[in-house]
């Protein structure tokens, strides 16, 4: 058989794979509904329901190419499931760069080449994993995943323009996905110091890098000064900046980045609104401190002798902590956070496995791994499945939460179900008796409940 037949077939075997991986572990995603921001952002919001709506509201809104979807769906007429089934596709398009950019890292290191199957298997583990479920399932999750597109895009375009030593790639296609990634989500801010990460762990130094990535470079302090000054970005960065102070910010993040760290190694609890506060001191906050100088220090010990290891955590920890120093969330984490990050990290807990197990103990142990993630993302579909089955699994692990204790009412209320409904808001009131949704919501209950009464009382 030719050679380019045979890899031919073996992209085809590895597409095929990947295609029923995603589709075994979303299939019963599509019949979701629409979720809490869901309302606001698509179903009550008129800028993505036609593309003259749409083109206006690009002069001042903000994240065109993540409305620009929501209009695509929007108008095909397709339903919820349209939505749904977009995120699915994209979630399948970001497992197969996952698979390409794996190749190309795996290449590069001797003690890996000897396990082609490497690349596979962690497009498998991404593609399974159940703390991607917010990312995909969620449509509103969906800035994410399809910032993480254009984010592994222009990755991969760059990696293919210092290959073939292409101005084309390296100075037009790399940072044109970078600008489509900031289009969706700001986060993308970090692409370049990505670029930077791939140079150094490839052998390369940072001045050969900026050599190769000032387009990229560029492309940012461009970006940097349209945020500043662009109404819509500008009063956001303006609230966030005025949460906390440098300190604070930097325990909140560390408290951040511990909680999402268990959230991928044990995905037992994910919750769209996790109950964690902001601080502003290291007071109690041993433990994660603790997990973060952990992994600091084991990215600077395994830095040459397991590079794709000491990669996996100096990637973690660009995607989880700078940004959020200088601009930090007022919901400090949630599990799409994730969605962008784990990719070496999945790289990099398949090629442990494989160094440390014996050949026929590793094929079993990531079988069973991979059966036990799909599992999971299956039975975590379950609660998107209504705004009610989602918002009681968000109060089994956010019990103490007031918005969570108000959302679960509020679904009640929307399904008519008063009692259960009046018990959830009284539990916000509880926990913060001047949460003043909570509040009016119990209202609006009281005054449905006497009309209802009064109308049924008429001859």
């Amino acid at each position: 058989m030719r050679p380019e037949l045979n890899g031919q077939r073996k992209y085809l075997f590895t597409a095929a794979l990947l295609f029923i991986a995603v589709v075994i572990a979303y299939a019963n995603a599509l019949p979701g509904v629409f979720q809490f921001d869901d309302f606001n952002v698509i179903v009550n919001n008129p800028s993505v329901h036609s593309w003259s709506a749409w083109w206006l509201d690009l002069q001042h809104g903000i994240r065109p190419l993540l409305k620009l979807s929501y209009t695509f769906d929007w108008t095909l007429g397709s339903g919820v499931a349209g939505f749904h089934l977009t995120n699915v596709l994209i979630h399948l398009c970001n497992t197969w760069l996952v698979w390409a950019l794996t190749r190309h890292f795996a290449a590069r290191h001797t003690a890996l080449q000897s396990q082609p199957a490497l690349p596979l298997l962690a497009a498998l583990l991404f593609a399974v994993h159940p703390v991607h479920t917010e990312a995909v399932s969620y449509i509103c999750g969906r800035s994410s995943a399809l910032m993480t597109l254009f984010y592994l895009s222009g990755l991969l375009f760059y990696i293919a323009g210092r290959a073939r030593d292409s101005r084309l790639y390296l100075h037009l296609l790399t940072p044109l996905c970078m600008l489509l990634a900031l289009g969706v989500k700001e986060t993308a801010v970090t692409f370049p110091a990505a670029l930077v990460l791939w140079e150094i762990y490839g052998g390369g130094s940072i001045r050969s890098a900026l050599r190769k990535q000032w387009s990229s470079w560029l492309l940012l302090l461009a970006g940097a000064i349209f945020f500043l000054l662009h109404a819509g970005y500008s009063a956001e960065m303006a609230a966030s900046a005025g949460l906390n102070s440098l300190t604070g910010n930097l325990v909140t993040q560390t408290l951040a980045f511990a909680y999402l760290l268990r959230q991928w190694f044990f995905p037992l609890w994910l919750n769209v609104d996790p109950d964690l506060r902001v601080v502003h001191d290291f007071s109690g906050l041993m433990p994660q401190v603790t997990v973060l100088l952990a992994v600091i220090v084991l990215m600077l010990l395994t830095w040459h002798r397991r590079p794709w290891l000491s990669f996996a955590l100096a990637w973690v920890l660009l995607q989880l902590l700078p940004l959020y120093l200088l601009l930090p969330r007022l919901d400090v984490a949630n599990d799409r956070q994730l969605y962008l990050v784990n990719w070496p990290l999945a790289f990099a807990v398949i090629a442990e496995l494989s160094l440390w197990l014996k050949p026929k103990n590793f094929k079993v142990s990531v079988a069973l791994l991979l059966v036990v993630l799909v599992s999971l993302t299956v039975l975590r579909n379950q609660d998107f499945r209504s705004e009610i089955s989602l918002w009681q699994a968000t109060a089994q692990h956010s019990p103490n939460k007031a918005r969570v204790q108000n959302n679960l009412g509020y679904a009640y209320m929307q399904a008519g179900r008063t009692e259960e409904a009046r018990a959830a808001f009284m539990s916000a009131l509880q926990l913060d008796p001047n949460y003043y949704q909570a509040r009016y919501n119990l209202l609006r209950l009281d005054e449905d409940i006497g009309g209802k009464a009064a109308t049924g009382s008429q001859p």
